[in-house]
């Protein structure tokens, strides 16, 4: 059996460290984590107390995963990567002394500059969840290959849920400058999930300013007419965040920004709706409210491409593939 370390941020926003988990466990592999934030709320204060201690957080996340694969002595290393820990060279560079046979690949899902990328330098194979992404693997002159392999949803978790649909079009995600300035121009009401939204005023929205549990997550999405989805300008350039994935377990619709990497995931108008303008939009909003015939049939078609080709299972039976362990 396969045995796979995952390492990553515990409890992010979108759980993908805990899903990654679960993609390589349904791959059959032996899998273990060691989350770099500490996997509750008392091991992270004391990773933060002994850094303090210490002077450097990261040799105390070094060290401790020096012991993590010394025990476990995995056959392959995960590193799932955002911008909230990015990691130093020293803690790639522990990984192939302790255990020299295992291979090391990094999933990354947000910009990096040349300083934050050095993990390219240090893994085989760095996937990127942006194309965008590779190109700056290869712009900053990095030795790993690096290929496209996007976001995904859990089905265990979004799945078909038996709820009666409101007419609500929802946006589920943390205020930024961009997202901010695009809410403040739409002039149909959404209903807002996240921290920083308290900031509109005078707005037609129904607004929610705190982080919406995950675990909540699924039901909201079965309980409305479509899902709003605005990329985070911080994070991505071309690539499709979390949202143009998992609202379609649950056979709802995205009204999505125009990504460049959307073709390569989705059919647009059949399995996903895609604005370039407010006034698109306002038009999106306005067929999916009124025809809900329309929207089902795009939820439905967005469902099967999803199941098919857009699970967490299926990223894991990539990376097994391609470096060579399936």
């Amino acid at each position: 059996m396969i045995k796979v370390l995952v390492v990553g941020k515990y409890n992010s926003i979108v759980q993908w460290t805990e899903n990654t988990v679960t993609a390589f466990k349904q791959a059959d592999c032996n899998v273990d984590y060691f989350a770099v934030n500490g996997d509750s709320i008392a091991n992270s204060l004391y990773l933060k107390l002994l850094g303090k201690v210490h002077g450097d957080k990261t040799k105390v996340i070094a060290d401790s995963l020096r012991k993590k694969l010394e025990t476990f002595q995995p056959d392959l290393i995960v590193f799932v990567m955002i911008a909230s820990n990015w990691l130093p060279a020293h803690v790639f560079q522990l990984t192939g002394e302790t255990c020299p046979k295992a291979a090391k690949i990094v999933w990354v899902g947000d910009k990096f500059n040349r300083d934050e990328g050095i993990f390219a330098d240090h893994v085989d194979w760095v996937f990127c969840t942006d194309t965008a992404f590779i190109d700056a693997v290869h712009e900053y002159g990095f030795s790993a290959p690096a290929s496209y392999l996007p976001l995904a949803l859990n089905p265990d978790i979004f799945h078909p849920i038996a709820a009666n649909r409101s007419n609500a079009v929802i946006y589920v995600a943390n205020n930024t400058i961009g997202r901010g300035k695009m809410v403040s121009t739409i002039k149909r009401p959404i209903t807002l999930y996240g921290k920083g939204w308290s900031k509109l005023k005078n707005s037609p929205h129904i607004i929610n300013a705190y982080r919406l549990p995950y675990s909540k997550l699924p039901t909201v999405y079965a309980s409305c007419r479509a899902v709003l989805n605005i990329k985070n300008e911080k994070n991505v350039i071309n690539g499709l965040n979390q949202r143009s994935f998992e609202p379609y377990g649950c056979m709802t619709p995205v009204l999505n920004d125009d990504m460049k990497d959307i073709n390569r995931c989705f059919e647009i108008d059949k399995e996903i709706l895609v604005y370039h303008s407010i006034d698109e939009l306002h038009e999106l909003y306005d067929r999916v409210t009124t025809d809900a015939t329309f929207a089902n049939s795009v939820g439905q078609a967005g469902y099967k491409r999803v199941m098919a080709e857009h699970t967490y299972a299926h990223r894991a039976q990539t990376m097994l593939v391609q470096i060579g362990l399936k």
